[in-house]
């Protein structure tokens, strides 16, 4: 027996007006029924009681997206609602919403309605009403019946039904011999005519195809008790293969005793029917599982071959940087090479340019005449100390010579020379017996013995520069001037530096113990990436190299560019090894790459960390004064 409900007819149509006559006279002395023109005239009616259920009526169109149906089941205390919709024509379209909100519980085409069942059908759908609401509110469980259950759903196990149908074999056809098997006998097998039906009352049987690639289970714990029993449905050609894999126990009736047994027990078709289904859900279910399966392993896959992807391409990564750190040792031989060759001959040439000096001094030395003597040492000496002039400079050294001598392609002469003042250039004009060319031959001569010894002093620290690249793997030094060693890497690098201004912001640092070639490395790095950044991208113009202590035991340099920036995404990816900003393009000469100098650094026990923005970035070194004191110790990972 149910509880009181409450119903609702909504509408106002014949056809809704019939239903509503129908029901009330039926089911009016035991539930309240209500009688609604539209929705807004529901919520009128209802107070605030449950509603257990609702009817409303449609046409061809069905329910519009917004129609307040849908509102209204939405809404708490009406989640248990059930909802009959009632259709005026034999096809409809338009309950698509109702659908997925899984609301749709009954559909009735009104001009065919039979009272008798549509009473009953409704009887049930109070019963799933209480129901649903008992799940969730134990106080009410227990009083209204449940809801009915379905032909398929006997209340037995597959073992119950089983014995049944043996029993009714053994009672119609004698009784039927118990077959045991041993595991690996073929009950059936794929593509072969199936005659039989076994009944496996114990043991383990599964089912596999056979395939190109080997035999496939298909299934063990899904196959059930039945087997052979599909084939019946399919022109009795075997599916799958039947093996047994633990001893198994059966009772084998041929298609013709099944079919005896069901003309015998009509009874028996609705079981076997249940077995059918059941057999079917199983596989079916475990195919589902399956596609599952083979979905999420398809994903794993995916993601294993983007994983070896990935690694194939750092590994790709890694032999460049292997071929790079090949090419930079073969570079330092090279240097270490062109460092010896270059040091004796370049020693000779500044010994041979001062004892030429001197000679020259010697030889002007020696003129009786103490005039000319004293005005061609002074050119000499003048165009060997002359300094580099602007052009505005040289313009206006140009005006006042040619005042004086009133040649103004000698006084371009003069001043190429380094011959820059006016006052020694009347002197010279008042000497009858010394000529302009003479001094312009004297201050020629010093001009070359100036150029002379800054070439050979630019080669010669190069070559020390060199030598400190020779061997960036050897043993760490103590006593390391850091500023000397950004100096060095200056003066390698000079040519990437043209059109930037190089700013020294230094601090009194102490010498720290370090390998000094290996730091030269990391110097080399930062200040060409700075230099590439601003000359790519046409920003900036300044490369700024600080240094301070800014702890006991601890110095730091920085190398900041007014250049483009980074952008913060590619920040941390700079230190995956031959990450780089240039289009994709592995670049390999004197620098190394970030990933590189980041190892260099922490084998010093240092730190290493790039900031950026919009104004430019900077690359921050931390090193310890006390670095590692032997390579095994640093040893760059």
């Amino acid at each position: 027996m149910l509880p009181r409900s409450t119903l609702a007819i909504v509408g106002k149509s014949q056809a809704t007006r019939d239903v509503q006559q129908l029901v009330n006279e039926a089911l009016g002395a035991t539930h309240d029924i209500l009688a609604a023109d539209n929705v807004e005239h529901l919520r009128s009616l209802l107070g605030g009681d449950p509603l257990a259920l609702v009817t409303v009526t449609v046409h061809e169109d069905g329910l519009a997206p917004d129609h307040p149906l849908l509102e209204l089941i939405s809404e708490p205390g009406f989640e248990y609602t059930r909802v009959m919709v009632l259709t005026t024509t034999p096809e409809i379209a338009g309950l698509d919403a109702l659908t997925d909100m899984g609301r749709l519980d009954m559909l009735v085409f009104t001009p065919a309605i039979k009272a008798e069942a549509l009473l009953h059908n409704i009887q049930q759908q109070l019963n799933r009403y209480w129901y649903m609401r008992g799940k969730h509110d134990p106080s009410i469980a227990g009083t209204f019946a449940l809801p009915e259950v379905t032909e398929l759903d006997v209340g037995l196990t597959d073992q119950e039904i089983i014995s049944r149908i043996i029993k009714a074999a053994d009672m119609h056809l004698g009784y039927q011999p118990r077959l045991t098997f041993p595991p690996g006998v073929y009950l059936t097998k794929e593509g072969h005519y199936v005659e039989e039906v076994i009944f496996a009352l114990s043991g383990q049987v599964l089912l596999q195809r056979f395939t190109d690639a080997g035999d496939i289970v298909m299934h063990h714990a899904s196959t059930g008790h039945v087997i052979g029993l599909l084939a019946l449905a399919s022109n009795r050609v075997g599916f799958f293969t039947a093996r047994t894999t633990t001893e198994v126990v059966a009772v084998q009736l041929p298609t013709e005793q099944v079919d005896y047994l069901i003309r015998q027990e009509p009874e028996l078709a609705r079981l076997f029917n249940i077995l059918f289904v059941r057999s079917y859900d199983r596989r079916l279910r475990r195919a589902e599982d399956i596609q599952i399966e083979q979905h999420e392993l398809t994903a794993q896959l995916e993601d294993e071959r983007a994983r070896l992807t990935a690694a194939l391409r750092n590994l790709e990564a890694a032999r460049r940087e292997l071929m790079s750190q090949a090419r930079f040792a073969s570079l330092g031989e090279l240097a270490a090479g062109v460092a010896h060759e270059l040091n004796n001959p370049m020693a000779a040439i500044e010994r041979t340019a001062a004892h030429l000096a001197e000679d020259v001094e010697g030889l002007i030395a020696s003129s009786p005449n103490r005039r000319w003597r004293d005005a061609t040492s002074h050119a000499l000496e003048a165009a060997r100390s002359s300094h580099a002039v602007s052009t505005k400079e040289a313009r206006a050294l140009r005006r006042e010579l040619t005042e004086v001598t009133g040649d103004r392609a000698l006084a371009q002469r003069w001043v190429l020379a380094g011959l820059h003042d006016a006052e020694f250039a009347k002197q010279v004009r008042a000497n009858r017996k010394l000529e302009y060319e003479t001094v312009e031959h004297a201050a020629s001569i010093g001009t070359a013995l100036r150029n002379l010894s800054t070439a050979s002093t630019r080669i010669t620290q190069l070559v020390a520069s060199l030598r400190a690249y020779a061997r960036p793997d050897g043993d760490p030094v103590t006593d390391v001037d850091l500023h000397q060693s950004i100096e060095d890497t200056l003066q390698l690098i000079a040519h990437k530096l043209r059109g930037v201004e190089v700013k020294r912001d230094f601090a009194e640092l102490p010498h720290v113990t370090c390998t000094p070639g290996q730091i030269a490395q990391v110097w080399t790095n930062l200040i060409s990436n700075a230099a590439e950044a601003i000359e790519e991208s046409g920003k900036g113009s300044t490369i700024t190299i600080r240094t301070c202590a800014p702890k006991p035991g601890w110095v730091r340099v920085e190398v900041i560019d007014d250049g483009p920036g980074i952008p913060l995404e590619r920040i941390d990816k700079l230190f995956e090894p031959r990450f780089t900003t240039k289009n994709g393009e592995v670049r390999f000469g004197m620098g190394i790459g970030l990933s590189i100098c980041r190892g260099i650094v922490s084998a010093h026990h240092g730190t290493i960390e790039l900031t950026s923005s919009t104004n430019g970035t900077c690359a921050t070194v931390g090193l310890p004064i006390d670095g590692p004191h032997t390579h095994d110790e640093g040893d760059t990972p």
